[in-house]
């Protein structure tokens, strides 16, 4: 598997996330994922029992799409053989996405091979104990990585349920209740003998392996390209992390009329002179009074936050950037130049774009050369962003990928792409 961490093993959840709709973008939808998902947790199963025909499994399932991957799993150990249960904890309408409720109505359609439960309270559950209790392998799909804080009823009980019976435990991506980034359990969490995670290990499970049991990691068709590139995903989650409060942007030199728009819409205000947190210097002389800004523009020695715009060619002369070679090469390379650049800059080219700098990179080929309405959307986003207290790398990412879609089909086109992501 690609080292794609820059020397990390485990991933955040936000991460897992951008790596998800990016997928999608890429051309492996997030079904396809699921159902690797289900297949790899189902195999698992098989290798550690040795054989599968009339065992007894019990597939616990939230509503979630960690739901989706135990039903998707359920499947599959019908397929070969296994007395399969699936139990529903939660309303079946909170079933939402469209990839649980497909693996959902699969499930329920498999009438004579798999059994289905659908609970909505603590005594509904109860009166299942025994199917539980019984089972040789019960599998956790409650939660997974969507857990924060203190868990409700029937939850807490599922998961009690799972603790308490004497079966294999085994948990999908991550034990429900184990905070996937911190590795806290806030209130309770299922204790696994095995957990089945997918693409990479969460950074929590590093944190709490006690909780976790036996680790497999389980490739589910996730292409390397996902974590590589500037996508909706890295869009999507930097719109979600930005605070709700508006910020200003000096502009010293001007941008197009879309591109302040778009500022406008991102939630940052636009002037020409004073104070603001992020000023945009464009091609201007660099002896600006900008001392504790934020600062965007055109090969700039930035020697604080911000972010410059460079060509491929003032990227090689100054920091030995080469993009050349396969991917592992690149891999290599860049993620040794990353870490000895203080600050991202963005380098802009014929046939890719590359953000770089404070250890991480990020690519974009799709939809390259940018044009003028590209270059200015991409300019906007990191100003708006960044103004929103917005990471300065997450937030060039999100340029890079909003300004490919304005360069690609025009302005009409990236507003309707920025009120998408920004549906929450």
């Amino acid at each position: 598997m690609f080292d794609l961490s820059y020397g990390r093993v485990s991933i955040t959840s936000t991460e897992m996330a951008i790596v998800d709709e990016n997928s999608e973008w890429l051309g492996v939808p997030r079904l396809l994922l699921m159902e690797n998902a289900g297949a790899a947790v189902a195999r698992a199963v098989a290798n550690w029992l040795g054989a599968t025909v009339g065992v007894e499994v019990v597939v616990v399932c939230g509503v979630g799409n960690n739901g989706g991957d135990g039903m998707a799993a359920a499947r599959h150990l019908a397929s070969m053989g296994a007395k399969t249960t699936v139990i529903l904890v939660g309303s079946i309408d909170k079933v939402r996405t469209r990839e649980a409720v497909l693996n959902l109505n699969a499930v329920r359609s498999m009438k004579e091979s798999i059994k289905f439960y659908n609970v909505v309270d603590v005594d509904q559950l109860l009166e299942l104990k025994p199917i539980i209790d019984r089972s040789e392998v019960v599998i956790d799909a409650v939660f997974g990585t969507g857990v924060k804080g203190k868990i409700k009823e029937p939850w807490r009980t599922a998961i009690q349920l799972i603790n308490s019976c004497k079966g294999f435990k085994l948990a999908v991506d991550i034990p429900s209740g184990l905070n996937p980034d911190t590795g806290e359990v806030e209130d309770i969490a299922v204790r696994a003998d095995m957990t089945v995670t997918f693409h990479r290990v969460k950074k929590g499970m590093l944190i709490s392996p006690e909780i976790c049991g036996e680790v497999v990691i389980a490739p589910i068709g996730i292409p390397p390209e996902a974590e590589i590139i500037m996508g909706p995903g890295d869009a999507r989650q930097t719109l979600i992390s930005v605070s709700r409060q508006s910020g200003e942007v000096v502009l010293l030199e001007d941008l197009s009329n879309e591109a302040k728009d778009f500022m406008n819409l991102l939630g940052a205000s636009v002037k020409m002179s004073g104070n603001g947190q992020v000023v945009y210097i464009g091609k201007r002389s660099r002896e600006q009074n900008v001392s504790g800004r934020k600062i965007v523009g055109f090969d700039l020695d930035i020697g604080r936050e911000g972010v410059s715009i460079i060509t491929f060619k003032e990227a090689a002369e100054k920091y030995k950037i080469d993009i050349t070679g396969d991917l592992h090469q690149k891999i290599s390379k860049l993620s040794r130049i990353s870490s000895e650049i203080e600050h991202p800059i963005y380098v802009v080219g014929d046939n890719v774009d590359l953000l770089i700098g404070a250890s991480r990179w990020k690519m974009s080929w799709i939809d390259r050369p940018l044009n003028e309405l590209g270059l200015n959307i991409l300019i906007a986003t990191i100003l708006a962003l960044l103004a929103r207290g917005a990471d300065t790398f997450e937030a060039a990412s999100a340029a890079g990928y909003l300004a490919g879609v304005a360069s690609s089909s025009g302005y009409p086109t990236v507003l309707n792409e920025l009120r998408r992501l920004m549906e929450r």
